[in-house]
């Protein structure tokens, strides 16, 4: 199973790619520990931006696409509300922690700009809006999946996605904050993230990895073939 997961192939290319320059930019000098930290924050925005224009894309069940903008614009409300909370914590956590770099969590605009001038954080931005974009295009809008999901399916699936993302780079942040060696803990977060890209690539239909997990989760109620649906759509 672990073959099928981290084994590089072309479906996971783009995630192998990002792991390699970002660990290699960081162990150069090129990137510092805080603009991984929050690069991979940041990175929950480009993720919604891409879930915005995969809501519009999404025709199936004949969605109406004045329904269709309506949906959009509720979910940047309300996952902008999302990300604006979790800023808040994580800045929370910096301005505690004594750091000079941010001193007041809840000056979201101004915490932002800061993080945005951090060393390396242009190479972090762009590695990442390049993967989101090639993950968009070819795990997406080429194999045509607009056509197999509601805007109602897509609208949430980010989320899930996001907590584990988001937990990980909080509890991260512990490590870069109060670590003798940041840069060994940014390079282990790149890991950690790293391995939840394999996963969920990974995850595919009709693979043993998607069979693993849905008879781990299986509780005898209902079909496994919905719950494979959930599963696909959950990590898509």
């Amino acid at each position: 199973m672990l073959k099928s997961v981290f084994y590089p192939n072309t479906s996971n290319a783009y995630a192998w790619a990002n792991t390699i320059f970002l660990i290699a930019f960081i162990a150069t000098g090129k990137i510092e520990a805080y603009a991984v930290l929050f690069g991979y924050f940041l990175e929950t925005i480009i993720i919604g931006v891409a879930n915005i224009v995969k809501m519009l894309m999404s025709y199936k069940g004949n969605d109406n696409f004045k329904s269709i903008v309506g949906l959009s614009i509720f979910f940047v409300l309300h996952y902008g509300g999302f990300i604006a909370v979790q800023s808040i914590f994580l800045f929370a956590i910096f301005s505690l922690s004594g750091q000079t770099l941010i001193s007041e969590p809840f000056d979201i605009i101004k915490n932002f700009n800061i993080v945005l001038e951090l060393e390396g954080m242009l190479l972090v931005v762009m590695l990442l809006i390049g993967t989101q974009l090639i993950k968009l295009v070819f795990d997406f809008i080429i194999p045509k999946k607009y056509l197999k999901f509601k805007v109602t399916d897509i609208m949430f699936k980010p989320y899930f996605r996001i907590v584990i993302q988001q937990f990980t780079v909080i509890i991260a942040s512990f490590f870069i904050l109060f670590s003798a060696a940041p840069i060994f803990a940014a390079i282990l977060l790149v890991v950690l993230r790293s391995m939840l890209d394999f996963i969920f690539v990974a995850i595919k239909a009709d693979s043993y990895i998607l069979d693993f997990i849905t008879d781990k989760l299986y509780n005898g109620k209902g079909s496994k073939e919905y719950l494979k649906e959930k599963i696909l759509l959950f990590t898509e």
